[in-house]
């Protein structure tokens, strides 16, 4: 049998990792570099890991995306989009440029330099579970081409964003990575050189970005409401806990591996069954509809 490491097969191998500083990506970051990985990591805050290379930048911006990936190798093996911003009311369009935008704007770019069978993945959220009822509107965004295109769009369409938490800029942004996933799978420049693109979608986690998230659908403007309101959300119901950055960092890792070798346009929600069991409630009304 083979050990773990050679089954994951970074070792040696060029990755490239967004928002290493902190939370979900750090740890992956940290797994990563122990499997032998040469890691260039990109974060537009100070990394702290012993990373082959460490890249500042800001990556809702084109310019200094372009910057940064001046400074990547010509060939990498498998790209971890995981950069991203909570819910912040106020700046819906930022959203959109750092959790969509720029993320497509890198992949697109980085694409010719990604080894034939090599990997994207991305963290999404499961805030973009459901992406198939804005499809409407995702598709519109979907058919611009360019990033100035899709930023365009977005200062056209921010009205979108203010009937409420539903839909909110955040799941938005989180719906349009998991519909640009589904829509790139069998697409020739991923399909034609078998690079796979996946994501995996978290539930609630303690990170960098709980405050914000606290403090964006607080009822008081107290992050104490909103904390309590995410548990309501999320946690009551099976008097459960938060996930940890690791329990989500950790399988991003493994789906980009070798390991995964045969799966591709996957959305993973790790979220001890939250989306499972709406799902199955859905296909049980569904099912009495029908009778």
């Amino acid at each position: 049998m083979e050990s773990i490491e050679n089954l994951l097969g970074y070792k040696g191998k060029n990755v490239v990792i967004t928002g290493s500083a902190s939370g979900m990506s750090k740890t992956a970051t940290e797994l990563l570099i122990s499997l032998g990985a040469n890691v260039y990591a990109i974060d537009r805050s100070d990394i702290d890991l012993p990373v082959y290379k460490a890249i500042q930048g800001d990556l809702a911006n084109k310019d200094t995306i372009d910057e940064a990936i001046s400074k990547l190798p010509e060939k990498i093996d498998a790209l971890f989009v995981c950069h991203g911003m909570a819910l912040v009311k106020g700046k819906e369009k930022l959203i959109q440029l750092v959790n969509f935008i720029g993320q497509r704007y890198l992949v697109e770019t980085l694409l010719p330099r990604i080894t034939d069978g090599g990997s994207v993945s991305f963290i999404s959220s499961s805030g973009g579970y459901g992406w198939e009822s804005k499809m409407s509107l995702i598709g519109e965004i979907l058919a611009c081409p360019t990033f100035e295109d899709q930023a365009k769009w977005v200062d056209e369409h921010i009205e979108i964003f203010s009937d409420g938490y539903s839909s909110d800029a955040y799941c938005f942004s989180k719906q349009c990575i998991n519909a640009y996933i589904k829509s790139k799978v069998r697409s020739q420049e991923f399909i034609g050189r078998k690079i796979r693109i996946n994501a995996v979608a978290p539930s609630y986690t303690t990170s960098g970005l709980t405050k914000d998230f606290n403090l964006a659908v607080s009822q008081d403007g107290s992050e104490e409401s909103g904390e309590q309101l995410m548990y309501d959300l999320f946690l009551k119901s099976w008097d459960g806990r938060p996930g940890k950055p690791e329990e989500m960092g950790y399988p991003l890792v493994i789906v980009g591996s070798n390991l995964c070798s045969y799966l591709s346009g996957q959305v993973i929600y790790i979220d001890f069954g939250l989306t499972g069991e709406s799902d199955y409630k859905t296909a049980c009304n569904l099912s009495e509809s029908e009778k």
